[in-house]
């Protein structure tokens, strides 16, 4: 049998959404959970791992792998993984893949750019928001929502897919957290919606709910 370690901290979004895959999959894995405030990520020991001193991280039979994303789409081909989150179907993957990597610039980056300014400005030494520094920040939420909706117009789902994928757990993931800005999805109600019903799944249910654990004490 296959040896899979995940090192990750459940805080993380990406975390939550590479565990969320394993999980519905029936991969076996063993996680090793990482303080990343106390800078574990930052040992000569896991740099060997993830050189960029991030997680989530893999190591697969002595193969070491890193971003969410490329960890998905390794984890489906090592172990054959056929299943609505992601499908073999090479135009669904390709549907997938694509959001995968708009999701980072387009949806990652505002909601943590705003979290970080707002509530760990002392932690990365930067001046605490003012109505005018916050502008920018708001501006770039609104452009956000309309973002989300252009995605969802389609068939109700951000890759343009039949069904929920890996890429609405990835959005969803971040919304999750956003929401302590806060964000007001009630103005928004197809992205409600969506983020409602993809809420149901026990899975992202157990995962979150450890993450808000851990988050409620950071902010």
């Amino acid at each position: 049998m296959s040896e899979l370690v995940v090192y990750g901290a459940i805080a993380s979004q990406p975390v939550r959404s590479v565990l969320f895959f394993l999980k519905h999959s029936g991969i076996e894995y063993t996680y090793k959970e990482l303080n990343t405030l106390k800078g574990e990520t930052q040992t000569e020991e896991f740099t060997k791992i993830n050189p960029y001193q991030a997680v989530p991280a893999i190591v697969h039979d002595g193969f070491n792998l890193w971003e969410s994303a490329a960890i998905v789409a390794y984890l489906a081909d090592a172990y054959n993984v056929d299943n609505q989150w992601y499908p073999k179907d090479p135009k669904i993957r390709g549907r997938i893949n694509a959001y995968l990597h708009w999701h980072h610039q387009n949806i990652r980056t505002p909601l943590v750019s705003y979290l970080v300014a707002k509530y760990w400005f002392k932690a990365k030494g930067t001046p605490e928001l003012t109505e005018e520094t916050e502008r920018p920040h708001r501006e770039a939420l609104q452009t956000w929502y309309e973002n989300v909706e252009w995605l969802l117009n389609d068939t109700g789902f951000v890759a343009r897919t039949e069904k929920a994928t890996i890429a609405d757990v990835f959005a969803y993931n971040e919304i999750t957290l956003g929401l302590l800005i806060p964000m007001d999805l009630d103005a928004h109600p197809k992205i409600r919606t969506w983020f409602d019903t993809l809420g149901n799944d026990p899975v992202l249910q157990e995962l979150l709910s450890g993450a808000l654990d851990v988050i409620k004490h950071l902010t």
